[in-house]
């Protein structure tokens, strides 16, 4: 009897205890998912346009200020075209085939769970933990939309999380329709194609309402793997990805048997639509342009660069640029011009790009982003967008200007020019000169004429290469350089960094020059939609980041650079 009794008093005690467990792991969970509950994406209207229109492009008028009464006139020939088809589609006028095959291979349970399909959910999720595959994924319909929405596809349980409650407030401003009307209408279609209206022109030349079902099928097996069932380029993918679209048809009885059978018997037939005369090539201020609106409409309204990319191919944006047309076509025609760029000895042309940034504002007038004829949009653009190491031109923003700043040095400081590191017999004396000499005591004036990277480095370890990092990445929002890899002495002193900055970046940085005030780079002053109403407002940030006497000072001394120094002998303007 003492043994039963103690038994159930044991058992007593051990159900109170893992009940108290599971109670403050419940809450726990609950107070951890609390913080997702207000989880909400951007009004999606901002991105799915259902009247697309075409952007244009305005460049200020010769004299033209970036206020709001400037004068604009627009760029002619500027386009947008960069392979990305679009075309909206009201649901009314979506095939019910259509539907039903994305709904069956996609969320077949869609008009009936409120964003997640916790059935679906929880099979993957056994299937992920005990090794197996799962044919579909988790993945609703809305949560799908979301991650469409906003970029966002990283493999992490936060992620996840925070999908699911967007999927469910998702739920409760739309109706199921409208869910699927933007769903279709923005998701990826292979070859450019997004949404459904644009990849059935596409792919069959047809209108939606002209489908059979075997293509209504193919087309909704496309957005599983875009590029793996691409029916153009992958077709005999696309026709087993097709078969078991209409596999899942049947068994929901959407379908009968024999359209089953007469669809499943049928070939995929692409029939490309006739590609349209390609737009001209811009210039390579107006890629520059793009890349700037997507990226700051991506931050702004927090959704993907895809999105943000749909948005400015199909909103009918007009955006002004800061572009000085005249300095524009002098880059255009001189970059393009091989003969003003010798080749190397084994016969290659070197790369090369030029940026011109009025100091006084920070507006971006001319850009070339490399050497020959330009023959595409959005290609690389070696002035924005590749980042190679600065090498010399970075020791007035890095290692001068701060050192001025913080009273290190003035005009006539001596400073020794000789060996940081002496070496020994294995390992060279460090930082050698461009000359391989050393000139003993110098003063600043010589160091900066001749680029001496002894005096360099000697500042940076004074200054502290905290505080030139700092002053780098922070007074002149120089982004691209890395807190871990670029606080060394080569960094910083002698310009190798680890990736490397852009050419805007750099430049961008000596505009204090101009009595100390930073003034970071612009390509636009607005973006607006057709009806005028301001979408972006790209306006001037600078910020003082040394006293207007060391700006005068410093200018000065790179003024000895060009006139005496390692600077003397480049050719800047072409004298024929």
């Amino acid at each position: 009897m003492i043994g039963i009794r103690k038994f159930i008093k044991i058992m007593l005690v051990s159900v109170i205890i893992i009940s108290n467990f599971l109670i403050i792991c419940a809450c726990g969970i609950g107070f951890y998912l609390r913080g997702y509950k207000d989880t909400r994406i951007n009004d999606p209207s901002l991105i799915i346009s259902k009247s697309p229109s075409e952007t244009l492009f305005f460049c200020r008028s010769r004299g033209g200020d970036a206020t709001q009464s400037a004068e604009f006139k627009e760029i002619e020939g500027a386009s947008l075209d960069n392979g990305i088809k679009y075309k909206y589609v009201s649901y009314e006028d979506i095939p019910k085939n259509l539907i039903n095959a994305f709904i069956s291979i996609e969320d077949k349970r869609f008009f009936e769970h409120n964003g997640i399909d916790y059935l679906r959910s929880g099979h993957a999720v056994l299937n992920y933990v005990f090794g197996g595959k799962t044919q579909f994924g988790g993945s609703t319909i809305t949560q799908q939309l979301v991650k469409n929405l906003t970029g966002n596809d990283e493999v992490t349980v936060d992620r996840k999380i925070r999908e699911a409650f967007s999927s469910i407030n998702l739920e409760k401003e739309y109706d199921k329709t409208e869910i699927l009307e933007m769903y279709l209408n923005i998701i990826n279609m292979s070859d450019g194609c997004r949404g459904i209206a644009a990849a059935a022109e596409h792919f069959f030349s047809k209108d939606l309402n002209s489908l059979t079902l075997a293509e209504c099928a193919t087309l909704a097996s496309i957005t599983n793997n875009p590029s793996r069932y691409n029916p153009r380029t992958h077709p005999e993918n696309a026709l087993k990805r097709r078969n078991t679209v209409l596999d899942c048809m049947l068994e929901l009885e959407y379908i009968t048997q024999e359209e089953y059978t007469d669809a499943k018997n049928s070939d995929i037939n692409v029939n490309l639509s006739q590609e349209k005369v390609k737009d001209p090539i811009n210039s390579w201020y107006i890629d520059m342009v793009v890349e700037d609106v997507i990226d700051d409409l991506s931050k702004k309204y927090n959704v993907s660069r895809s999105a943000a990319s749909l948005m400015l191919y199909s909103e009918g944006y007009r955006i002004y640029t800061a572009m000085d047309m005249d300095i524009q076509k002098i880059l255009d025609g001189y970059f393009s011009d091989l003969s003003n760029f010798p080749a190397a000895e084994n016969g290659e042309t070197p790369q090369a790009s030029m940026i011109v940034i009025d100091q006084f504002t920070g507006d971006i007038l001319g850009v070339a982003g490399g050497v020959g004829e330009k023959k595409g949009n959005r290609v690389q653009n070696y002035a924005t967008d590749t980042k190679r190491p600065s090498g010399s031109a970075i020791k007035p923003l890095s290692v001068y200007a701060p050192a001025l700043e913080k009273g290190l040095i003035n005009w006539s400081t001596v400073v020794s020019d000789s060996p940081v590191d002496e070496g020994n017999g294995k390992k060279k004396p460090w930082p050698s000169n461009a000359n391989n000499r050393y000139e003993g005591n110098v003063d600043i004036a010589y160091a900066v004429k001749n680029s001496l990277n002894t005096v360099a480095v000697r500042l940076l370890r004074d200054l502290g290469n905290d505080v030139s990092f700092d002053f780098v990445k922070n007074k002149l929002m120089i982004e691209s350089l890395n807190p871990k890899l670029d606080m060394t002495d080569s960094s910083l002193a002698l310009g190798q960094q680890s990736y490397g900055i852009t050419l805007r970046e750099l430049v961008g940085g000596y505009t204090i020059f101009n009595e100390g005030i930073f003034t970071k780079p612009r390509s636009y002053f607005k973006v607006t939609d057709c009806n005028g109403t301001v979408i972006l407002d790209n306006t001037l940030i600078s910020q003082r980041a040394i006293s207007r006497e060391n700006a005068a000072i410093m200018t000065k001394l790179l003024e000895g650079v060009v006139d005496s120094g390692s600077a003397k002998d480049m050719v800047l303007l072409d004298k024929k």
